[in-house]
């Protein structure tokens, strides 16, 4: 029994060693990577659908992130990723202006946002964030200086 578990396992095909597919048809499933420049920075953000995802922007000032779709079916369902570093805290979804009921999965490095909705044609699903870290950026360099000249100050003090 044993023994036919390990042939078949060497038999068979490993499903993460294989390119994925693109299947053509109406509810076909997408992958994409996006990358969106922050500062001087640049995340990737993930979105798998089983519809067209035309464009996703980041608005920094709102801590935003607008996803436009194209749909021309019902039944519409979206994963995205979306690392921590680029918005994070709490997130709300909305489409078209709408909160719409959604599943979010805080993850170590980034969140994960699963949605469904029944609307076809073009809709904007915009995430927002309560924090955007990278406009720490330059405060932090200027706080890990003083810190270090404070310990030294400190540390010369002692020694007199």
């Amino acid at each position: 029994m044993l023994s036919s578990v390990i042939l078949l396992g060497f038999l068979s095909s490993q499903a993460f060693a294989q390119e994925p597919t693109i299947s053509s048809g109406p509810h076909m499933g997408i992958k994409w990577n996006w990358n969106i420049k922050a500062e001087n920075y640049t995340f990737v953000v993930v979105s798998v659908s089983n519809y067209d995802m035309k464009n996703v922007t980041f608005n920094n000032v709102h801590k935003e992130l607008i996803l436009t779709g194209d749909s021309p079916h019902q039944g519409n369902i979206a994963e995205i990723e979306i690392p921590h570093n680029l918005i994070g805290g709490n997130l709300t979804v909305t489409q078209d202006g709408k909160p719409i009921p959604s599943i979010i999965i805080p993850g170590t490095d980034s969140s994960t946002i699963m949605l469904k909705y029944n609307q076809t044609g073009l809709v904007n699903t915009s995430v927002v964030g309560t924090t955007y870290l990278p406009e720490f950026s330059s405060v932090a360099s200027l706080v890990m200086m003083l810190s270090i000249m404070m310990v030294l100050f400190t540390l010369r003090l002692k020694i007199i």
